[in-house]
Parts: structure tokens; sequence; C-alpha cells
């Protein structure tokens, strides 16, 4: 009779499938499990980071040079002039800073910020400031309140107002090279939030306009006299201008957040540039991008996700490829919870020992890759491995983080695995908490790129500040994100609108830093396929260690043009060796025949290997 009559027995049997069944699963699950063992005898990282108390960077560190760089006469020492000192430095602009006009007025192009009036320059200064421009020399002026020099700038009176939240430029001569009509007209603020727009100053009746607000009144005034000399006054405070948009505080002022070109503070720098060379015979501009290309290219992927770790070689490999360095920001995720199971394991550490190999940068992408790292506490410095245990409970709910913990232990991990040093950061879900800046030189980190070019409306790196304040600046650098991959439509669909914006950036030496996440092999593969070819022939490519140690490197040098024993001399600082520098030379000035600069082909200057300490290389006509 068939056992399937016999109740008893078809239970059994079906029992022992059961259980052979769950021992097939469990035997499975053992294989392929997650196993930690190369995380097993870390324990670190075991100093301490100590986060130094808010302090004030002394203008005095940029108190010398030589009158062919540009004076920043400074009124007052409580203002926002860091954020001159940082955009200059980005823009390639030498200066010196001073509080004593008999000094400033010894540079033919001097800037006054933050204020001009009688309450912040005595009659002696504003008479020498007149002099000044009668003896055919350049005046720049921030918010031109009073002092009886208005008619030196060409208008008659200023209004005071915050209704104010776009500037157009008039087509000009000097203007010309403003062409995309998001560089004709810049941003204040967000269009839509009153509370965002800054205090401007209309000049009224003025003889020559160079830009308007949106109301119609004058922006930018320029005057000009018989012996040669011109004033600009410009009608908002420009250092708290580009500081605002560095620290990430203008509330939303742009119009792309990504993809897209918004430079609302790259053309007061590009404009400032021009005015320099245009009035100083003498102006000499550092470059911005090394090798003497026009666009510094970073190619960046955020590893979040354990689909990610899989293909991770397939990237690698289009980018051997193609010849180009990428830096992978890996989450070190040791542990399952609400977002992800554990993906950084032996099981998938191979893929980064290969990407190691092949001469790719491992950066950090935190530890729990938190919605909230803008919110958490800061921590206390002493978080390490394996005592850290974060958790993502829900969108909006992190226990057990720091902003310290999340970059000590990520930090500690990756160098520990790679045997490399970690020096570069970004953030899960670009969340920016306001002490970042700090708690990452205080981590050991030195570079981060954890905004969009498009929310800091600057696509040039720069340096931070302490509590993304205007007091007190870091030796960390940020690099804008130019290029990300959520936002529709399909990368691969978007390949022109990329190309084109690249060529946009190219004009004036921008970088272009693009984020890609590798969950997929599919659209975002062959945008890359597609874009690096394009960009070859004008971008130079390198990691975001490679550009950041290049850009810190170039923060630190100073140039002068000056007289020496009848000679026209390049003077040329460098704190720290740097190579592939570019100079753009007074004009009709070239260097003596066998020096070490390279002529390129657009009329620039490359120096291949700068030592530290100083240069001379004589000029010559």
């Amino acid at each position: 009779m068939p056992f399937v009559n016999k109740p008893a027995i078809l239970a059994r049997v079906i029992a022992i499938m059961v259980l052979v069944s769950l021992l097939i699963v469990a035997v499975t699950a053992f294989i392929e499990r997650n196993t930690f063992d190369r995380l097993d005898d870390l324990n670190g990282p075991t100093e301490v980071s100590h986060i130094s108390d808010q302090g004030r960077s002394d203008w005095n560190r940029f108190a010398s040079g030589e009158p062919s760089r540009l004076a920043i006469l400074l009124t007052d020492k409580d203002s926002a002039w860091l954020g001159l000192a940082h955009g200059l430095k980005s823009i390639g602009v030498p200066f010196t800073i001073t509080d004593d006009v008999a000094e400033a007025t010894r540079h033919n192009v001097v800037l006054v910020y933050p204020l001009l009036s009688g309450r912040t320059l005595d009659d002696a200064g504003r008479t020498a400031l007149r002099r000044h421009v009668e003896a055919g020399r350049t005046l720049i002026a921030t918010q031109v309140l009073g002092g009886g020099l208005h008619d030196l700038f060409g208008f008659e009176t200023t209004l005071e107002s915050r209704a104010h939240h776009s500037i157009t430029f008039e087509q000009a001569p000097a203007l010309g090279w403003i062409s995309d009509p998001h560089e004709k007209t810049v941003l204040l603020g967000q269009p839509d939030l009153p509370t965002s727009w800054i205090g401007t100053q209309t000049y009224v009746n003025a003889q020559q306009v160079l830009a308007r607000f949106e109301d119609g009144s004058a922006a930018l005034v320029r005057g000009d006299n018989k012996a040669g000399g011109s004033a600009y006054a410009l009608g908002f405070d420009l250092g708290f201008f580009i500081m605002r948009a560095h620290n990430d505080r203008n509330d939303q002022g742009y119009r792309a957040y990504a993809n897209g070109y918004e430079p609302s503070v790259d053309v007061w720098l590009r404009w400032l540039r021009a005015v320099y060379r245009q009035h100083e015979p003498q102006a000499v501009t550092i470059g911005s991008v090394p090798q003497g290309q026009r666009l510094a290219a970073v190619v960046t992927f955020d590893v979040d996700y354990v689909k990610s770790m899989g293909n991770l070689l397939a990237y690698r490999d289009l980018l051997v490829r193609e010849g180009i360095p990428a830096t992978f920001f890996l989450q070190t995720k040791y542990y399952r919870d609400f977002q992800d199971e554990g993906f950084f394991n032996d099981r998938t550490l191979a893929a980064m020992d290969a990407l190691v190999a092949a001469g790719m940068e491992i950066a950090s992408h935190s530890v729990s890759h938190s919605d909230i790292y803008a919110s958490l506490p800061l921590g206390d410095g002493s978080e390490q491995y394996p005592t850290y245990q974060p958790r993502v409970r829900a969108l909006g709910d992190t226990q057990g983080a720091t902003v310290m913990g999340e970059l000590r232990v990520s930090r500690f991990l990756l160098e520990q695995l790679t045997g490399r040093s970690v020096v570069s950061f970004r953030p899960g879900y670009l969340a920016t908490p306001p002490r970042l800046p700090e708690a990452l030189a205080a981590s050991g980190y030195r570079f981060s790129s954890s905004a969009t070019a498009g929310n800091l409306t600057t696509h040039l790196p720069f340096r931070t500040n302490t509590q993304r304040m205007y007091s007190d600046e870091t030796t960390v650098f940020e690099f804008p994100i130019a290029i990300e991959d959520e936002i529709p439509p399909i990368m691969d669909q978007r390949v022109e609108e990329a190309v084109e914006l690249a060529e946009k950036l190219a004009r004036y030496g921008a970088s272009y830093v693009m984020l890609l996440h590798p969950n997929e092999v599919d659209h975002k593969y062959r945008f890359l396929e597609q874009i690096l070819p394009r960009l070859k022939p004008f971008a130079w490519f390198g990691t975001m260690s490679q550009y950041g140690s290049w850009w810190a490197a170039r923060d630190k040098v100073e140039v002068d043009v000056l007289a020496q024993r009848g000679q026209i001399v390049l003077n040329v600082q460098a704190q720290e060796p740097i190579k592939d520098l570019v100079f753009e030379l007074p004009t009709g000035l070239r260097p003596v025949s066998g020096s070490a600069m390279q002529k390129l082909s657009d009329g620039r200057w490359l120096f291949r290997d700068i030592p530290a300490g100083t240069i001379m290389i004589d000029l010559h006509h």
C-alpha cells in the first residue's frame, strides 16, 4: 500500500525534507556569510583628536608683497576679509592686505574694503586716495557710503537697501569676457526668499554704470579722469558675499543645484582679476590647473551600497583603459542595519585591494552614511573601532553616531587595510555639519568634496573656515561637485550638456568634479565611456588627493614682479615644492632665454618644477 495512505510515515518524510532544506540553507548561508576576519585584529585609532577653539585669523599674514600686487586697504578688521583673501587665492591674483593708506597707495591698484566713508577713513586717508586716482592710478571700493569721494566714482549720492537679489552687467568693452546668461546676471540671494538678500548700496546719477540691480539702479559704477585714473564702486560687501557662499550659508541662492553653470562668486573674482590685469602694468597671475591645461577634472565614486562593491572592477578597467586615476569614497560599513548589510568585509575588500593596485585613491565616505549627519553630535574625539557601533534605524533616526566617530573610524580602517594615507572625505547625502571643516582637520583629513558647485555658487576650490563662519580659516580645502548622477535625465542622455559645462568652466580654469554611484554598469558607465575622451584634449585628470595636494601647495605660492638692478624680475616664493604651475606674465614681458619656463600656445608660461624657496627670473620685452 502506498505510504501516502499512512499519515505517520508521510509526516516523517515531510519533516526530514524540511530539515534537509534548512540544513542546505544554513550551509549555504555559512559558506556565503559576510566575515570580517581582516578587521578582527584592528583596534583604533588610539590617539585622541582635539578640536581647537575658534580663534580669529590674522590679516597680517597677508601683509607682505611688492607694489605689483593688488593692495587691499582694510577699513574694518572685524569684517569678512577672509572671503576676499580666499577668493583671490582661488582665482590666482597676488595681493597684500594693509590698514595703512600710505602703504596701500604704493600699489597701482587699491581695493578699499569693506567700507569707504568718513567714519572708516580720516581726512588724510581720503585725500590720499583722491590723489592716487588723480595721479592716473586705480581705486576699487565696496560699499561707498560717504567721505566726500563720490565725484571720484562719478555718482551723486548713495542709497542703502535690502531689496535686491541679483545684478546684471551692462555691455562694456572691459566686460567682453562675459558671454553666458549666468555670467551676465549673477545672484546675491534666492529671488523667492527675501530673507536671503544681503545689504546693498545703489549709486544715484552715476556717469558710467557697469552693472545694475534688478530694479535698474546702479550696482557697479566707474569714474575716470583725464590723467587716466579710474575709480570703481561696488554696491555690496563682496568679502561677505564670497564667504557666505563658501560656508554654504546662502539659503540656496542658486539657479541649478548641480549639473549646471552657477558662477555667481566666480564672476566677481574674474572681474577683480580683469581689473587688476587691466590697470597694473606689472600684473602677474597664477594658473589654477596643473600642466597648463584649462580644466581640472576629477572622477569620483561614492561606494555606499552592497551591490556597488561588485561593480568596482568594471569601472576600474574602464579607467585603466583611459589612463585616468579616480577617487573612490568608500563607506566602511561593518554591520547590518536598516539601510543595508555590512558590505565592508572579507568578501568585498579584495575589490578595494584591486583599486589600490591600479593607482586609484581610496577615500572615506563615513561609517554609517547617515542622512542626518549634519545634525549629529560632534563627539569627543576618542571614538575608535570596534567599540564605535552606529546604527541607522530609519530615515531621520541614527543612533550611536558622532561627527568625529564617522571621520576617525572610517579613516582608521581604510588606512589599516590599504596601507595608504587617507586624506579625502565626502559625507553621505552631502550632509555637512557646521563644524565639519575643523573636525576634518582634527581627524587628519586635508580635502573635502561635500557640496555641489551650484549650492556654493562657485566652481573653484577654496580653503574652508572654522564652524563654516567668517573669522577663522582651517587647513582643509573644499572641491565643489560639478556633475552628479541622480538628477534626471539618466547620465548617458546628458553627455552633451556635461561637455558644454566643462567647456564653460575651462574658460577660466575651474574644477570639474564628477560624482557617480557605481550601483550599476549601465548608463553611468556609458557616460564615462563617452565623456572622458571628449574632455581629454583640454582637461587635466587626477585623484582628489593629487589635485588637492597640488592646490594646497599652490595656495602657498607668492609671486611678485619688481625692478632690481635695472632689470625687471619675476620673484616666485614657494613654501613647498610644486610641479606644473602656470603663470600669466605682464603684457609684453617674457623670461630671458634659458629660463626654466616654457611658453604655452595661449601665451601663458609653464614652470615644470618649482622647488621650495625663492626663484628669481629675469624678464624682458
